[in-house]
């Protein structure tokens, strides 16, 4: 429950504090301490820090504060308020996009980019989707979904949205692991000339990529002879392959 409290904005030690009261109901801080093993002074913090967000409310009794927590559909209304801030930043991001493109446009003359970590890769896989067309490649099978993990089903959602159609070579311990989806061709080398090392032709765009859980890493160049040499590669890689 913890992690998916921390999705809606709620630090660990808040989180501990309202799932503590959620099971005790009414109680005092040093119950509340008791409860959900956050120390007495941060449990304090917790406390001002919900009622901010209107999680719990207190009546005092007897001089003691006694702390109860909100209907817990309190929390769903957090997240349509946070669903709306996103919105509104959506659309004031939107109306600054052309000129942002622009300018990203005037600096495209350098053609070689390199992107490092998990959102480097991301970031590719992004501009495939912005580039709108259809794409090629090979590898790595099973490893690309052991680094991207549950981005990758989000981005290949995506890509089937826009249309976008792919043409890949995987090694064969892929085939019977990674499933085979919809507007994808999909074909299969030997296990020996398998690697963590990807490459996606796409546009005029080359993508170097090392799949690497410890450090991803990308390589992308923008050059229309350079993405034409490699398709013409992949196709006697794609003659090759077994079906």
């Amino acid at each position: 429950m913890e992690a998916i409290l921390s999705k809606i904005g709620l630090t660990r030690n808040e989180s501990k504090v309202y799932l503590a009261l959620i099971n005790l109901g009414t109680a005092q801080a040093g119950q509340i301490t008791e409860k959900s093993g956050v120390h007495r002074r941060n449990v304090y913090d917790a406390i001002d820090r919900l009622m901010e967000k209107g999680l719990i409310s207190f009546v005092t009794v007897n001089n003691k504060k006694l702390f109860s927590p909100v209907n817990p559909k309190r929390l769903l209304e957090l997240i349509d308020e946070k669903k709306f801030e996103l919105d509104t930043i959506k659309a004031d991001f939107q109306k600054i996009m052309p000129q942002l493109e622009l300018r990203a446009n005037m600096q495209e003359r350098h053609d070689v980019r390199f992107y490092k970590g998990l959102e480097g890769i991301k970031t590719v896989y992004e501009d495939i989707i912005r580039t709108g067309k259809d794409y090629i490649g090979y590898g790595p099978g099973q490893q690309i979904e052991k680094v991207l993990k549950s981005y990758f089903r989000h981005f290949v959602n995506k890509r089937i949205k826009a249309g976008i159609k792919l043409t890949i070579i995987y090694d064969e311990a892929s085939r019977k692991t990674v499933g085979v989806n919809p507007l994808s061709t999909v074909k299969y080398f030997p296990n020996q000339y398998s690697s963590r090392a990807a490459l996606r032709i796409y546009g005029d765009k080359v993508a170097l990529i090392l799949m690497s859980e410890e450090e991803p890493l990308a390589i992308v160049i923008k050059n229309k002879s350079i993405a034409d040499g490699y398709r013409k590669y992949f196709e006697v890689m794609w003659q090759a392959a077994k079906a």
